[in-house]
């Protein structure tokens, strides 16, 4: 189960319009940002609970305000985003661990990501969600359930995250 951290602020804060910005990799394995980034982008707008701000909007304001994947941003790039896009939030992310550890003939994908909702109006952070799990986690009978690559462990672990998130009330918007 993911490991969620309400700010006092979030009560306050209205989410319906999101921007996710491109995840940060602080693991061995090569393009885990980017496959954790699309994977939770994905499942975003699959959870239908937002409206996503496409990828290539985002990118741009990246680009007019000159900030590169997994710079910090600061407040003109809120601001930017705020007022170019009418996102209400910014979702960044890390990926902490992303591998494949080989078991014999069998290999077992472990993933630990950090996922921050921020305010656009002012870049604090109002939700922040801590996940880790093994693809054996998922075990229900000897083999049945295992899970044996990154993306569907990233697959799975960002529908709990997401899951976790209606539960404690984020998102939600009236269309």
């Amino acid at each position: 189960m993911p490991i969620t951290y309400r700010s006092p602020l979030a009560g306050k804060a209205k989410v319906c319009r999101v921007a996710v910005l491109p995840f940060s990799n602080e693991s061995k394995y090569p393009m885990g940002g980017l496959l954790l980034y699309r994977v939770f982008l994905a499942e975003m707008i699959a959870s239908r609970r937002f409206v996503v701000v496409g990828e290539g909007d985002v990118r741009k304001v990246m680009a007019q305000q000159r900030l590169v994947p997994g710079e910090t941003p600061g407040d003109e790039f809120y601001r930017a985003l705020v007022e170019g896009l009418g996102v209400d939030v910014v979702v960044t992310g890390r990926v902490i661990q992303m591998e494949e550890v080989r078991k014999g003939r069998e290999v077992e994908p472990r993933v630990a990501f950090w996922i921050e909702v921020r305010d656009a109006k002012n870049g604090r952070v109002i939700w922040s969600t801590y996940n880790r799990k093994k693809g054996g986690d998922y075990r229900k009978l000897m083999h049945f359930g295992v899970i044996s690559t990154v993306t569907a462990l990233a697959k799975r672990m960002c529908d709990e995250v997401l899951r976790d998130w209606e539960k404690e009330g984020l998102g939600g918007c009236e269309r």
